[in-house]
């Protein structure tokens, strides 16, 4: 069976009018509220909420030297509305924060906010920013740095 060279054509036509690039612009990834969640003895936090699982090992062996020295404790998380996850707990002296890229979480940065260490920090969403609030201090991230800092 022979086709005729327009009809394939136009299934040619049809099929990259339909691969064309489809955008949809002005979107929001950002969460209203932070994820409070408790690292399992696997080392990884789920977060059913939002369909995201991930381990936390390199966060612990950056932070803390020890892989395993966040099981059992709350990490706090929380996503921009440019879709950067931002997370923290206590006793951390910085906010990681990563992009998200093929199933995986690359490190945009890590923004330094104490260094004694967080005692009970909390995420707040400040569009454009992520509020980190922690015994009444208050601090503006961006995605790369602090933005504005305040005290009591």
């Amino acid at each position: 069976m022979r086709l005729n060279l327009a009809v394939v054509g136009s299934i040619c036509a049809l099929t990259l009018a339909s691969c064309s690039s489809l955008t949809i612009e002005h979107v929001t990834y950002g969460w209203p509220v932070e994820v409070v969640e408790t690292v399992n003895p696997a080392n990884m936090v789920v977060a059913d909420r939002y369909g995201l699982t991930l381990s936390l090992s390199k966060i612990a062996e950056n932070e803390f030297q020890d892989s395993s020295a966040l099981k059992g404790t709350q990490i706090r998380l929380l996503r921009n509305t440019e879709g950067c996850y931002f997370i923290t707990g206590p006793r951390f002296k910085n906010v990681y924060v990563f992009h998200p890229d093929n199933s995986r979480l690359v490190k945009e940065s890590i923004i330094a906010v104490s260094e004694s260490g967080l005692k009970n920090p909390a995420f707040n969403l400040r569009p454009p920013y992520v509020e980190l609030v922690d015994n009444g201090i208050r601090k503006l991230l961006s995605s790369s740095d602090i933005v504005e800092e305040k005290t009591p």
